[in-house]
C-alpha cells in the first residue's frame, strides 16, 4: 500500500469510527507517521480527500458485487447484508453514512458525490430484488425501487443500534428478519416453516423492525434538539 492508499484508508477508518468533523490532517498524520504536508501533497483540502474516500468505497462495493455475480438472489442480498452488519459489530458506520450524518455542513461537491454513491447502491439492490422476484425468490408488494430504499435506511441503522447496546443477537435477528420477510415460501429451494414458526417470526420481525424505527426517532430527536441550540446560540 502506497502513501496514497495510506490516507485515503485512514481517512475511511475514521470517518466510519467518529464521522466527518472527528478527524483532521493532523490526526491522519499522526497515525501513519507522516508530515501534514505530504496529504496536502495529495489531497489539497480536506474535501478532496473524502471524495476520494467516497470512491474508494464505491471500489470496495463495485468489488463484493462483482464477486458475487454468479449467487443466487437471496446469497447476494445476504452478502450485502453481512458487510453492514459487519460494520455494525465494529462500531462502525458505512463512512457513507457518515459522511451523510453531517450532509449540510459539507461542500457541495461531496453531497454530489454522496447522491451518486447512494444512488449506485440502490440501483443495484433494485435490479437485485427486481431479479428476485422475477425468479420466485422473492415475494415483494413494495416496487422493488420502494423496497431498496428501506433496506438501505435500515441498514444504515445497525451500527447505530450497536452503539446503542444492541447486541450481536439483535442484529442477526433483524439481519433474518430482513431475509426472511422477501423470501418466497413457494420457492422450491425454500423449506417451508410450520404456522407456529411463522408466527414467531413474524412477532420477531415485528418487534426488531420496532428496534429500528425507535432509534431512528432518537436520531432524529438529536438533529432536530441540535438545530434548536445552534439557532439559540447564533441569537445570544
Amino acid at each position: 500500500m502506497n502513501t496514497k492508499e495510506k490516507i485515503i484508508n485512514t481517512a475511511a477508518e475514521m470517518l466510519s469510527d467518529n464521522g466527518f468533523n472527528a478527524f483532521s490532517f493532523h490526526d491522519i498524520s499522526r497515525e501513519i507517521g507522516i508530515k501534514t504536508s505530504s496529504i496536502h501533497y495529495y489531497f489539497p483540502t480536506k474535501s478532496d480527500l473524502i471524495i476520494a474516500v467516497i470512491h474508494y468505497s464505491q471500489h470496495i462495493q463495485t468489488a463484493l458485487f462483482a464477486s458475487i455475480a454468479d449467487k443466487t438472489p437471496p446469497e447476494k442480498l445476504a452478502v450485502l447484508i453481512d458487510f453492514y452488519v459487519d460494520l455494525a459489530r465494529k462500531g462502525q458506520m458505512c463512512p457513507i453514512v457518515s459522511i451523510s450524518s453531517d450532509m449540510k455542513d459539507i461542500d457541495p461537491n461531496i453531497k454530489g458525490e454522496v447522491s451518486k454513491f447512494y444512488d449506485f447502491l440502490a440501483d443495484w439492490l433494485t435490479s437485485l430484488l427486481a431479479d428476485g422476484i422475477h425468479k420466485k425468490h422473492f415475494v415483494c408488494a413494495q416496487r422493488p425501487a420502494n423496497k431498496a430504499i428501506e433496506l438501505l435506511n435500515i441498514l444504515a441503522m445497525l451500527p447505530i443500534l450497536s452503539r446503542l447496546g444492541k447486541g450481536a443477537e439483535s442484529i442477526a435477528g433483524i439481519k433474518q428478519s430482513l431475509i426472511d420477510n422477501l423470501l418466497n415460501p413457494d420457492d422450491p429451494g425454500q423449506i417451508p416453516a410450520s404456522p407456529a414458526a411463522e408466527i414467531t417470526q413474524k412477532n420477531e420481525t415485528i418487534a426488531h423492525l420496532n428496534a429500528v424505527i425507535a432509534t431512528q426517532k432518537k436520531v432524529i430527536a438529536l438533529y432536530e434538539a441540535n438545530d434548536i441550540l445552534q439557532k439559540w446560540e447564533t441569537q445570544q
